[in-house]
């Protein structure tokens, strides 16, 4: 098993599912469903990697808080390998308010554990990897957007392959976010990114990663998925299904692409093998 190297965030994650989303005053709403579990874009992507049966290694830092504890139980449960690098700042928590043509986020990220992930500590660590994947989702503040460049910067640096979730929605509207991830961009081999994020980014700083022999994989929800090389594209269809599972349905896409990638090269076949994995845990979950 290929051990790939995991920066993204740890959270609570709250869903509530609303079939009619209608945010009036002083109105109280009865859920048709409430969940509530450990996610995360780092974690998602990590356990689903897990349930892939390949090697996450996952270095973000953990708080010492309740959430973190049970996160830390979670991750040793699953059989995820981390790096306990702690934090005294609160956990993530993030709500989910999912309709049936929308989705609320509200995100309780200020100022909360990863913020905390250092470079220093990173290189003290020794962790063992092949390859490393990058969420944009900690990249909300100066310090995690200056401590994760310079370790994604360091393992390119090292000859290893690097995919990049810029994660947009999760931060478009902080400061230094998208400058940051375009210079993250520089060291990335793959960019995942839905269809709606990547238009963030300027047709010359796309058309520079193509030309530098970059892999763009878009994932486009219920139409499928779209893969740009600077010599083709690919497209796969998406399939009409009803959604139960939206929240981490990405970072589960991410986690099949990259599963089936390292250990086929092939980038058909990886596409395909995504899009059929992602779709399925849309419709039924892990089974």
């Amino acid at each position: 098993m290929r051990r790939v190297l995991v920066l993204g965030e740890n959270a609570i994650d709250v869903k509530v599912r609303l079939d009619n989303l209608n945010l009036d005053e002083d109105e109280n709403h009865i859920p048709e469903e409430t969940s509530i579990s450990f996610g995360g874009t780092g974690v998602n992507f990590s356990y689903a990697l897990k349930r892939l049966k390949e090697e996450p290694v996952y270095f973000t830092p953990i708080s010492l808080d309740a959430f973190g504890k049970s996160i830390r139980q979670f991750l040793e449960d699953s059989g995820i390998y981390y790096f306990d690098c702690t934090s005294e700042r609160p956990t993530p928590v993030v709500v989910s308010i999912i309709s049936e043509d929308k989705r609320i986020t509200i995100a309780s990220i200020k100022n909360t554990s990863y913020v905390d992930i250092s470079f220093n500590t990173f290189i003290n660590a020794n962790l063992h990897y092949d390859f490393l994947y990058v969420s944009g989702g900690l990249l909300t503040e100066k310090s995690p957007q200056t401590e994760t460049l310079k370790i994604v910067e360091y393992v390119r640096k090292q000859g290893y392959i690097v995919f990049f979730d810029p994660q947009v929605r999760i931060g478009k509207n902080l400061p230094n976010f998208k400058e940051t991830c375009k210079e993250l961009l520089k060291y990335a081999d793959f960019i995942l990114a839905n269809e709606k994020e990547i238009v963030i980014f300027e047709k010359s700083l796309l058309d520079g990663f193509l030309e530098r022999e970059g892999v763009m994989v878009v994932k486009r929800g219920k139409r499928g998925a779209k893969l740009i090389t600077n010599a083709k594209e690919i497209e796969v269809k998406g399939v009409n299904i009803k959604s139960i599972n939206v929240v981490g349905a990405g970072d589960v896409f991410n986690a099949a692409f990259i599963k089936s990638y390292i250990n086929t090269m092939r980038l058909k076949e990886s596409l395909e093998f995504a899009n059929e994995f992602a779709t399925q845990f849309v419709e039924k979950g892990f089974s």
